[in-house]
């Protein structure tokens, strides 16, 4: 129980972190190169990696089989969005589709939820392209288009296969591993609570 305390406790710093004064696509990284760029653009922006993380433990939960079909199907959706989002951009709306993967994936995961499998591989569609187009939000020049959608579809690749990989490890080798996940699920969806309501503070401000 204590290792779940920590846990708990563990995630006050990522609801810090999830504050922000606003959000807006961006490279981080440029002076590495454009695969760099799209590599580690989503992996330095917590509104695009902890629902990647999320949805990498749903993907474990839903069975071996559920989290196979995934590991292809979310990085191939998200280059498509990443191609849809450098086509037309500007589509500040999905910014909310995307702060409300936290709360959806996050519940899913601290209920255990099991989704019949057509309707999750959906939604794990449909999460992927939401994602890719905010990550195609940004100004390139022809040259520097694949390796930067090739970038963003290897962090993908990534966070879903080490994610689920990770997931799985921990709910099969220790007791304690199920219950650890679905704690992490809950902060995710107090965290995804929270930044919505700054968000939604924002605009209303504005």
């Amino acid at each position: 129980m204590s290792r779940i305390n920590t846990l708990l406790r563990s995630g006050l710093p990522l609801l810090v972190l999830l504050v922000p004064e606003s959000a807006h696509a961006h490279l981080v990284s440029t002076r590495f190169g454009e695969f760099y760029s799209g590599l580690l653009h989503p992996l330095t922006t917590l509104v695009h990696l902890v629902p990647w993380l999320a949805l990498a433990m749903f993907a474990s939960m839903q069975g071996k089989a559920f989290a196979r079909r995934s590991l292809p199907l979310f990085p191939l959706a998200v280059a498509f969005g990443v191609l849809l989002g450098i086509s037309f951009g500007g589509l500040q709306s999905l910014l909310i589709p995307n702060i409300l993967s936290f709360v959806v994936l996050g519940g899913l995961v601290a209920l255990s939820y099991p989704l019949p499998r057509a309707v999750g591989l959906t939604a794990v569609v449909l999460f992927a392209i939401s994602h890719g187009y905010a990550n195609g939000d940004v100004d390139l020049a022809d040259g520097s288009l694949t390796l930067y959608v090739a970038g963003v579809t290897t962090a993908a690749y990534l966070v879903v296969a080490l994610g689920a990989g990770a997931a799985v490890a921990i709910s099969e080798r220790a007791a304690w591993g199920q219950i650890a996940l679905r704690a992490l699920g809950s902060w995710i969806l107090a965290a995804g609570l929270i930044y919505g309501g700054f968000e939604l503070m924002g605009v209303r401000g504005a």
